[in-house]
């Protein structure tokens, strides 16, 4: 299949299914949609759409790579490792790593994630990926494994308030589990994909403002 980037309607996070009604300009991170069947338990928990941003506020910062980041993603509190102060894209693209370490965190200790210190209020994608969290705590359960691994972060060169951070975004198979550590079903890999996160300098310093997926 050839590459089209992913906007709005997007792959989800745990699973490939697709948000229902995605397209559209509902309020984002809605209520999931129903449990498939053969994922997790019945009444187990739904898998949530993926929404890409709406468009940028700001023209894009050009693609060339200014900074880069290795590793992988780990658990860990939100904002950590990002220093505020750090205005350059390098620390943008530390910015998105705490910002995937807080989902990762979130979902293994079964709790909502709480991005504001790396995201704006108005990021669609990091709505739906908050919603995913609340949803697995309000059925007591959690991933037994980090279902997001973050690589190759490449910072581009900035622009006035904005930049472009690149990465490769791998969704892992995670198992669930429930409040007493017994199985309580899988949800599927997602393909590799590219990505793109466009963060926007705010008086606190960079926050995530659009997630922009890309299949193949």
């Amino acid at each position: 299949m050839s590459a089209r980037t992913v906007s709005v309607c997007a792959v989800s996070l745990l699973a490939g299914s697709v948000l229902a009604g995605c397209g559209g300009s509902g309020p984002a991170g809605g209520a999931p949609p129903p449990a498939r069947p053969g994922s997790a338990t019945a009444g187990g928990p739904a898998s949530p759409g993926h929404a890409g941003g709406t468009g940028p506020v700001v023209p894009p910062g050009t693609a060339t790579p200014a900074a880069t980041t290795g590793g992988s993603t780990t658990g860990g509190p939100a904002g950590a490792g990002a220093d505020p102060a750090d205005d350059s894209p390098a620390g943008a693209g530390r910015v998105v790593e705490a910002y995937y370490r807080e989902i990762n965190a979130a979902a293994r200790g079964g709790r909502v994630a709480d991005v504001s210190a790396t995201a704006l209020p108005g990021c669609q994608t990091c709505a739906l990926d908050v919603g995913m969290t609340r949803h697995l705590d309000q059925l007591g359960l959690r991933a037994a494994e980090e279902p997001y691994e973050i690589t190759g972060l490449a910072a581009g060169e900035r622009t006035g308030t904005v930049v472009d951070v690149r990465f490769t975004a791998t969704t892992r198979q995670v198992r669930l589990l429930d409040p007493a550590g017994r199985d309580a079903g899988t949800e599927p890999a997602v393909p590799t994909r590219t990505a793109t996160a466009r963060l926007a300098l705010t008086g606190p310093g960079w926050r995530v403002q659009t997630i922009t997926y890309a299949a193949g």
